[in-house]
């Protein structure tokens, strides 16, 4: 487990929800929700990098218990006290847990930030139980190159990794790991930062099963298979 990673993450804790954008946070919990499976609140949920927990106050009400995991204890243990759920300080490409423990698998923003999300999604896989769901949500590799132009400019403030996937290569993760059953949504057909933005975006994310390809952020819901999975690695 990275340390260095760990304090840096810890350290942008305190501003990280006055960097975040409300409008693109309830957008992705939109997304999450319209992918949960049906009886969610009878279902034991890991949410992976909870960060400061806007996902997770969101998941809590709606499935059957929560755990929140994140690199930084600090922030896991703040979330987990703050919603009386259980946490634990884990990498997401290293989880410190057995197989097949979790019905369900929740990680919003999160393998793009790490050293490798193949095998972050992988372990995703690996955890989540047979006939269990993961669900993630992601930027759209389409739109690197926005990312590259918006940190030459300074205009990103985020400096750890940032290793996209397009939707399909983190379907193909999965896929090769056991799940299948692969859904899709997105949201952000353009920036939510531009003038009037946020009052026409929400027409095209109606549609979003069939344009999230071209959305800057994507969710992929897939369920565990009842065959054998690939054994962690595949990718």
């Amino acid at each position: 487990m990275n340390r260095k990673s760990e304090l840096y993450y810890e350290g942008i804790g305190a501003n990280f929800n006055a960097w975040m954008s409300s409008y693109d946070v309830q957008q992705r919990i939109k997304l999450i929700k319209a992918l949960m499976p049906e009886h969610a609140t009878q279902l034991s949920c890991l949410e992976i990098g909870c960060g400061t927990g806007m996902i997770s106050g969101a998941l809590a009400p709606i499935v059957g218990r929560l755990t929140v995991w994140d690199l930084s204890g600090k922030l896991a243990s703040e979330v987990g006290e703050r919603l009386k759920t259980d946490w634990s300080r884990q990498d997401a490409c290293h989880l410190d847990i057995s197989d097949n423990s979790f019905d369900l698998v929740v990680s919003s923003e999160c393998i793009e930030h790490t050293p490798d999300p193949r095998r972050a999604l992988a372990e995703m896989a690996r955890v989540v139980k047979k006939r269990g769901v993961v669900i993630i949500t992601s930027p759209n590799k389409f739109w690197l190159p926005v990312l590259w132009i918006s940190m030459a400019l300074r205009i990103r403030k985020f400096s750890g990794n940032e290793i996209w996937l397009y939707p399909w290569e983190a379907a193909h993760v999965l896929e090769k790991n056991g799940l299948g059953e692969i859904q899709f949504r997105g949201c952000h057909l353009f920036p939510w930062q531009l003038p009037l933005a946020k009052r026409i975006l929400p027409i095209f994310d109606r549609l979003s099963n069939v344009l999230y390809p071209a959305m800057i952020n994507y969710a992929l819901r897939a369920t565990k298979l009842d065959v054998s999975a690939k054994r962690l690695g595949a990718w």
